[in-house]
């Protein structure tokens, strides 16, 4: 028999219900808490990668964007560049030196007691050959091959063989200078100079040869005062 102080007015499993509750509320506090944390990171996360994946759209539109000003950039130079080319192929179709010029300035440059009765004059195609600045665009760039090709600008080697007399040796120098010192003739050299027999008073037959330089050009104006020069010339006595 149990001992007064022994004794107890609750069912016997009262203890291990109220236990059994307690822990049940543990549990199921530690979930909740669980929950609001796994339910606030992915929040978070979620935020997050609209975060990135708004930083990513951006960069992809202005990568977008200056991807396109790039090929614009390039569509400008190509066509700055077949611009350039048609020019030079213009020119090259023009006369940039009229002949009448070019002879007035011959005709200008002899000293007195010098005169002419031959010129001979050759043009020869030059060879052209890209630069290397060129060279290195076609090997960076992409080849459009629907492009029309363009037409290389012809360049000539324009040469002079001029026959003429004079009285001294002295007057063919004066005028090999005088050709030396214009701005349309380049390598004026002497080739022969011999004494004509049976001429009285003596004189001497002389050949000189001349370049023309390629970068001269004459504007319109100087060709209208070489043609009045060159009447001038024609008509002195």
């Amino acid at each position: 028999m149990a001992s007064p102080n022994e004794l107890s007015f609750l069912p016997d499993d009262y203890l291990e219900r109220k236990a059994q509750r307690r822990t049940n509320a543990i549990c199921a506090i530690l979930f909740l808490v669980v929950m609001v944390a796994i339910g606030t990171a992915f929040t978070f996360t979620e935020r997050a990668g609209q975060e990135v994946e708004k930083e990513h759209a951006a960069v992809q539109k202005r990568y977008t964007e200056a991807a396109k000003r790039i090929q614009l950039k390039q569509q400008l130079e190509d066509k700055q560049a077949t611009m350039e080319k048609q020019a030079e192929l213009s020119a090259s179709l023009l006369e940039r030196v009229p002949r009448s010029y070019m002879l007035a300035k011959i005709t200008n440059s002899l000293p007195p007691g010098v005169s002419l009765f031959e010129m001979a004059m050759e043009s020869k195609l030059r060879s052209n050959t890209p630069n290397s600045s060129t060279a290195g665009k076609t090997t960076l760039q992409k080849v459009d091959k629907k492009a029309p090709a363009i037409q290389q600008a012809k360049t000539y080697d324009v040469n002079l063989k001029i026959t003429g007399i004079a009285e001294t040796d002295v007057q063919v120098a004066q005028f090999i200078t005088r050709l030396n010192q214009s701005k349309l003739f380049r390598d004026v050299n002497l080739l022969i100079s011999d004494q004509i027999k049976d001429s009285d008073p003596p004189m001497r037959k002389f050949t000189v040869e001349a370049a023309l330089d390629p970068a001269a050009e004459v504007n319109p104006d100087a060709v209208e005062k070489s043609k009045t020069a060159a009447v001038e010339i024609k008509e002195t006595p």
